[in-house]
């Protein structure tokens, strides 16, 4: 039965590929890179076959015979090099690598993954990798950024960079699915993701999902734990629940897995999946901390229009402030009624006064006062405003000022005003300059 590789992808993982094309135009850059290196013509093939070995069906009949199944399975081509790297750790990889004169599917697994894991295993890990190709996950990895010296993760601006994060999470659900097509055995993959994650057998691990999903429970009731476990990747017990699903899902049937017992239609396979990745999101879990985020979003937006024009720098400051300290989707925190934020800000204030102490009550500030000056100006109607949110959270006035202060010393005033005027005029006489063509 033919696959459709589109049905069976996790709707996040295809969504938020979307969005990566669509807002962050991401094309053209991957393949300005891709001409990069076919121009260099030398890569991680020769690596591999440098570090590894290619395993040929002569030199590893075995592997091979589990290969061709997979690609059987899966109702594709057998395009891919297979190699092996040496190492007892139980992994495997999947890269393309594109040279000048073709593209190659590399598919590299570690020997300890080939000695010590069942043949059904191996057929679902090497599927996981083949689902990366299918997918053409591969090709989004050009967005890392290479240079060591650079802080971020990738060459995307913020905002982007916690949405390709977020996707890569969510990519490996989609390729644990053709792992499970590409075996046909829940227990077996399973349990080759437990050995790939911890190195444990079945001597010494039962395969038991509900005790797995216990575990995330008691995460969740130490909310400090919950940000750091799921920091950057989705847990096992996480992984194994949303493939346990896909399991008994009329999704999985008809793409030709054996299901039993009720099955789960397509809305309640991915709402429930959307569940799961939920507890991986970056979010304060502390009401306290959720507490402080909601003040400086509502005292925020208060600033912003306090002189009746709000800018873009100071949108944009808001914004950023609530994605670098708090969450990885700021808009969602952020209310523009006026009257919904007046009802709502001296509940959290309470909150912060409650359960807070001074660090939490200038950091508040502070924020409000970098909103403030992103526009080039600390101007009355912000400082009011301001002073005002120190009054609530019970700060004299003696300290509002010097943290005002301390904010702007930080962080300067932001916009460079002449310099605003000077492009503007630039811009307006290269209109007149460079008229645009009736093609354009």
């Amino acid at each position: 039965m033919p696959i459709n590789y589109e049905d069976i992808r996790y709707r996040g993982d295809a969504e938020d590929v979307k969005e990566l094309f669509e807002v962050y135009r991401v094309e053209n850059y991957l393949n300005t890179y891709e001409e990069r290196l076919r121009q260099d013509d030398s890569g991680l093939r020769q690596k591999l076959m440098k570090e590894g070995i290619k395993l040929t069906d002569r030199l590893s009949p075995r592997i091979h015979k589990i290969f061709r199944d997979v690609c059987s399975s899966l109702d594709i081509e057998a395009t891919e090099e297979i190699y092996c790297l040496p190492g007892m750790e139980i992994n495997a990889f999947a890269s393309l690598d594109i040279q000048k004169s073709r593209t190659y599917s590399l598919v590299a697994v570690t020997a300890g993954a080939l000695e010590n894991l069942e043949d059904a295993e191996i057929k679902s890990v090497l599927g996981h990798e083949m689902g990366h190709f299918l997918f053409r996950n591969n090709r989004l990895n050009a967005l890392l950024t290479r240079d060591e010296k650079n802080p971020a993760v990738t060459v995307l601006p913020p905002l982007g960079e916690s949405l390709y994060l977020r996707w890569r999470k969510k990519a490996e659900i989609s390729a644990d699915r053709v792992g499970l097509l590409a075996c046909g055995n829940f227990k077996a993959s399973a349990t080759s993701l437990m050995k790939c994650a911890f190195g444990l057998s079945e001597k010494n691990l039962n395969l038991d999902i509900d005790s797995l999903l216990h575990q995330i429970d008691e995460i969740k009731g130490h909310p400090e734990l919950m940000e750091e476990t799921f920091a950057s990747h989705p847990v096992l017990p996480i992984r194994l629940k949303a493939l346990e699903l896909f399991s008994r899902s009329e999704k999985a049937t008809r793409n030709g897995l054996k299901t039993q017992g009720q099955r789960l239609n397509d809305e309640e396979l991915e709402d429930s999946v959307d569940d799961l990745i939920h507890l991986t999101r970056r979010y304060p879990y502390k009401t306290l901390h959720q507490s402080v985020m909601k003040a400086v979003a509502l005292s925020g937006v208060l600033t912003l229009g306090a002189d009746g024009d709000i800018g873009n720098e100071e949108a944009k400051i808001l914004i950023q402030i609530l994605h670098r300290w708090f969450t990885d989707e700021p808009e969602k925190e952020i209310l523009s009624n006026r009257d919904q934020v007046l009802e709502e800000l001296p509940k959290v204030i309470a909150e912060v006064n409650r359960d807070g102490d001074e660090h939490d009550k200038e950091f508040i500030l502070s924020r409000l006062a970098d909103i403030a000056l992103a526009d080039g100006a600390l101007l009355d109607a912000e400082g009011g405003v301001i002073m005002r949110i120190a009054e609530m959270l019970n700060i004299p006035e003696r300290n509002a000022y010097r943290i005002i202060i301390g904010a702007a010393q930080t962080v300067g005033f932001r916009t460079d005003i002449k310099l605003n005027r000077i492009a503007d005029e630039l811009r307006e006489s290269m209109k007149i300059g460079f008229p645009r063509s009736p093609n354009d």
